[in-house]
C-alpha cells in the first residue's frame, strides 16, 4: 500500500503542480473546443479517486456530481488543498485493506469504470489508471496553453524554421515574425487527415475564399464583394502583382516607414519610388503617389489605424493596398477597422492566416480586390498567371479561420502577459528607448540610440549577448530614413525564453 500511495502521489503531485504553475487563469483555459481545462480535469481526478476509494473501497460516504467535474472553474488555491485533503483520505481508506473483498456498492455505469467485475484491490488499479492517464492529459492541455518551448526548443532548432535552424547553439531567436507556440489543434488536425496530395478539388468552391469571406463579416463587420477574391501564395507576391497592374515604372508609391523591409525591397527593385509617411505625420506627399501600401497594424511599431486616420488616407485619389495580415493580433481596447469598409472602390485587401496562426510555411495568402481598374487586368491575365497554393495552404487557413479562434483567444491573452514584461523591462532602461506599447502584433520597437550597443546594436547583442533580433535599419531600406539605431524584438516566445532573452541584453548594458 506504501507503494500504491507512492506511485498514485507522483501523479496527483505532477497534475497539481502544473495547475499551480499555470495559475487562476491558465488553469481553467480550454485550448480548443471539446478540452478539459486543467482545472476541470484535476476537479475530475478528485472525485475519480475520492469515489471509488472512499465509497466503494472503505465503505465512507461521498457526495459526486461527475458532470460537473468536467465543468468546474474557479481559484487554483481551494483545489491544490483539496488535493492534498485527498493524499490523506486515501491513506485512512487503505488501512486494513483487504485487496480481494467485494465493494461496498456496484459502480454506476455511467461512470465508465471497467466492464468486469472489481474487488477492492482491482477498484484501486481502477483509482491508478485514471490518475496517470490524466496526468499525460494534462501535460498535453499544459503544452497546448502555453506552448513553452522549454520542452520544445531541441524540435524547434531541428526543424526547417528559419527563427531557430539558422541560429548557432546558444544564440536565442527573438528577430524574424514567427511565433514558438505549437501549432492551433484544429489545423494539425486537419493537416494530418489530407489523403492525398493529387490537384486539389474543391466542388463547392474554394474554402479558403470561403472562409475568408465568413470571417470579415463576422469579426469586422466588412461584407467583401462576391468573386472579387483571388488566392496567391503570399503578401509579397500581392505587393508584387498589385506594383506591376496598378502602377508604372517610376510611379511614387508611399508607405509608412519603418516597415517590413521586403516590401521595401520589392518597390525599389520595381523601379518604382518609395514615398516615406510617418504615423500621424503629413499626408501632403500621398498627392504626387500612384499607390498607399498601408500595414495595419503596422510593422514593425504595432500602431493600429483609426478610423479618423483611415478616413484622412481616403482622401486622396489613389489605390490603396491594405496588408492586415497583423488584424487577429489585436490587443484590447484598440480595433481593427478594415479600409475597406472606408474606401472599397480603391482598395485591395491583403491577408492571410499565416502570422496569426503560425503557418507561414503553408504558403497562403488572399486578396479581395475593390478597385474596378485592377480587377479588369488581372481578370484578363492567364488562368494560371498567379500560380496556385496547394492542399495544405487551403486547409490550414480554412481550420484556422473557421476552427481555431479559441486557441487564438488563448494566444493574445499570453501575447498581453508577454507584451507587459517588456513594458516593464523597458522601463528599467538607464536610456530613453522611445518606446510605445504595440497595439497589435508581437513586436517590440525599440529605440538603442542611447545605449552602449553602438551603430549597429542588433549585430553588438548577437556577437556579445546572444540574442538575435532583428536590425532597424532594415525597415528604412531604399529611403533616407534613418532607423540604424531600432531594432525589433519578437517576444512570442516562452516566459522563461523571453526572461532570458531580456536578460541578456540588459547584461550587455
Amino acid at each position: 500500500m506504501d507503494d500504491y500511495l507512492y506511485f498514485a502521489g507522483r501523479a496527483l503531485d505532477g497534475m497539481a503542480a502544473i495547475v499551480a504553475t499555470l495559475g487562476d487563469d491558465l488553469a481553467n483555459t480550454r485550448p480548443y473546443p471539446g478540452a478539459n481545462s486543467p482545472y476541470a480535469l484535476l476537479t475530475h481526478c478528485v472525485g475519480v479517486a475520492d469515489f471509488w476509494s472512499g465509497a466503494l473501497v472503505a465503505g465512507r460516504t461521498v457526495s459526486r456530481d461527475r458532470d460537473a467535474e468536467f465543468t468546474a472553474a474557479g481559484p487554483v488555491a481551494p483545489l491544490l488543498a483539496d488535493v492534498d485533503a485527498l493524499r490523506e483520505r486515501l491513506r485512512q481508506d487503505l488501512e486494513d485493506l483487504d485487496e480481494s473483498a467485494p465493494l461496498h456498492a456496484a459502480p454506476p455505469a455511467a461512470y465508465q469504470g471497467p466492464d468486469r467485475a472489481l474487488t477492492r484491490g482491482g477498484a484501486l488499479l481502477h483509482v491508478l489508471e485514471e490518475l496517470t492517464q490524466h496526468h499525460g492529459q494534462m501535460e498535453t492541455l499544459r503544452d497546448l496553453i502555453t506552448g513553452d518551448p522549454r520542452t520544445d526548443e531541441q524540435r524547434l532548432r531541428a526543424g526547417h524554421g528559419v527563427k531557430w535552424g539558422s541560429l548557432p547553439p546558444g544564440t536565442l531567436g527573438a528577430w524574424v515574425a514567427d511565433m514558438d507556440f505549437p501549432l492551433a489543434p484544429a489545423i494539425r488536425e486537419r493537416l494530418g487527415a489530407v489523403a492525398d496530395l493529387g490537384y486539389p478539388h474543391w466542388p463547392q468552391g474554394d474554402p479558403a475564399i470561403s472562409a475568408f469571406e465568413e470571417r470579415m463579416i463576422d469579426r469586422y463587420g466588412w461584407s467583401p464583394q462576391p468573386r472579387r477574391t483571388r488566392v496567391f501564395t503570399d503578401l509579397i507576391q500581392i505587393l508584387q502583382v498589385v506594383i506591376e497592374h496598378a502602377t508604372e515604372p517610376g510611379d511614387a508609391i508611399a508607405i509608412h516607414v519603418p516597415t517590413y523591409p521586403p516590401f521595401l525591397a520589392a518597390i525599389a527593385r520595381a523601379g518604382r519610388r518609395i514615398v516615406p509617411l510617418t504615423v500621424g505625420g503629413d499626408l501632403a506627399a500621398l498627392h504626387d503617389c500612384a499607390l498607399l501600401v498601408l500595414v495595419n497594424p503596422q510593422n514593425p511599431t504595432g500602431h493600429v489605424f483609426t478610423r479618423a486616420e483611415l478616413a484622412a488616407f481616403a482622401e486622396f485619389d489613389l489605390t490603396v493596398l491594405a496588408d492586415e495580415i497583423h488584424a487577429d493580433l489585436t490587443f484590447a481596447p484598440h480595433t481593427h477597422i478594415p479600409f475597406a469598409t472606408v474606401r472599397p472602390e480603391r482598395t485591395i485587401t491583403a491577408t492571410s492566416a499565416t502570422k496569426a496562426f503560425n503557418i507561414a510555411g503553408v504558403r497562403c495568402a488572399l486578396a479581395h480586390i475593390g478597385d474596378d481598374r485592377l480587377h479588369a487586368r488581372l481578370a484578363a491575365m492567364p488562368l494560371d498567371y498567379f500560380g496556385q497554393p496547394g492542399v495544405h495552404g487551403l486547409v490550414a487557413t480554412t481550420a484556422a479561420w473557421r476552427e481555431s479562434d479559441l486557441w487564438l483567444g488563448g494566444l493574445l491573452d499570453r501575447l498581453t502577459r508577454n507584451r507587459a514584461l517588456v513594458g516593464e523591462w523597458v522601463a528599467t532602461l538607464p536610456w530613453d528607448a522611445h518606446y510605445r506599447e504595440p497595439q497589435a502584433t508581437y513586436l517590440a520597437w525599440i529605440d538603442c540610440a542611447g545605449s552602449p550597443f553602438g551603430p549597429d546594436p542588433a549585430g553588438y547583442l548577437e556577437r556579445h549577448a546572444g540574442v538575435k533580433v532583428s536590425a532597424g535599419a532594415e525597415f528604412s531600406q531604399h529611403t533616407t530614413v534613418d532607423t540604424g539605431s531600432w531594432i525589433r524584438i519578437n517576444f512570442a516566445t516562452g516566459t522563461d525564453t523571453l526572461t532570458e532573452i531580456l536578460r541578456r541584453i540588459s547584461a550587455a548594458v
